[in-house]
């Protein structure tokens, strides 16, 4: 099982939960469903945060990928890129370390962040009062589901 997030420019993706969610499915699949290996093809801000996040969870595939590296480790990560989001997936066991540096650095470089397994599946990003947080999230499962 992997641990899949998505860093996205704010502006690009809607504000309300069931525009975000459309707009994630149409940037995921790109019209042909596929998304680039190379960073250069995502918007510079997102490249950013794609820098900084390779230093400890490293590419397995495309150009920032090591020429051997084993594929069960546990702090690589795969990247896929579109103009206005980066796809990654990551170990699960890892998911806890990903997710506090995926944020920390989503805060740090201004853009939203989409966490698609977690339980609420939580968007968080600038907000209006001008500081990073939870722009909105799913209902929590219930215990009796």
């Amino acid at each position: 099982m992997s641990y899949d997030l998505v860093v996205f420019e704010p502006d690009a993706a809607p504000a309300d939960r069931n525009g975000f969610l459309t707009w994630y499915t149409e940037a995921a699949q790109l019209g042909d469903g596929k998304l680039a290996c190379n960073p250069t093809a995502t918007a510079p801000v997102l490249q950013a945060w794609y820098r900084d996040m390779i230093k400890a969870f490293p590419a397995l595939i495309g150009p920032d990928a090591p020429a051997f590296r084993e594929i069960d480790d546990e702090r690589s990560a795969e990247y896929r890129f579109g103009p206005t989001a980066i796809f990654a997936s990551f170990q699960w066991e890892a998911s806890r370390k990903v997710q506090l540096q995926a944020l920390r650095l989503a805060r740090s470089h201004g853009v939203g962040l989409f966490d698609a397994c977690g339980p609420t599946c939580a968007v968080w990003g600038p907000t209006e009062k001008g500081y990073y947080g939870v722009v909105h999230r799913s209902e929590p499962p219930r215990e009796d589901d």
